[in-house]
């Protein structure tokens, strides 16, 4: 697993094996500036490498203003399938604020055809991942 970026309030790495880009937010505030980089980050890092699965781990990550949620949703994610990414997973854990913001993100992006699916744990998600190989 290569750590691409690693600070207090998220870490982007990539694992090879499955081309896999994680994104795993911490239990810490972030800017908006600071949400927006992170996804901007990945995306670039996508230009230059092969990623197929993107995965966003948000068990411990704060609230994203309204405003950061629709420019994930029509920024962020076309981007990243221009890069060439093919499916994306989210780790919810059992927050019911947290399945609010996947149902969302999830009426507003059908449009893209990209998969996109929920789980309660990374292995379920890696294991999912791997079925497309």
């Amino acid at each position: 697993m290569e750590i691409i970026i690693d600070t207090p309030y998220v870490t982007l790495s990539y694992d090879k094996e499955i081309k896999l880009l994680e994104m795993a937010w911490k239990a810490s505030n972030f800017t908006s500036e600071q949400y927006r980089d992170a996804f901007l980050k990945a995306v670039e890092y996508g230009k230059n490498n092969t990623v197929d699965n993107y995965l966003s781990d948000i068990r411990e990550q704060k609230i994203v203003s309204p405003v950061d949620r629709k420019w994930f949703e029509e920024e962020a994610i076309p981007k990243a399938m221009e890069t060439g990414l093919k499916r994306a997973g989210i780790i919810l854990g059992g927050n019911p604020f947290k399945r609010y913001y996947f149902n969302n993100i999830m009426s507003k992006t059908g449009r893209f055809k990209l998969p996109f699916k929920a789980f309660k744990d990374k292995q379920s998600a890696v294991d999912w991942f791997k079925s497309f190989n």
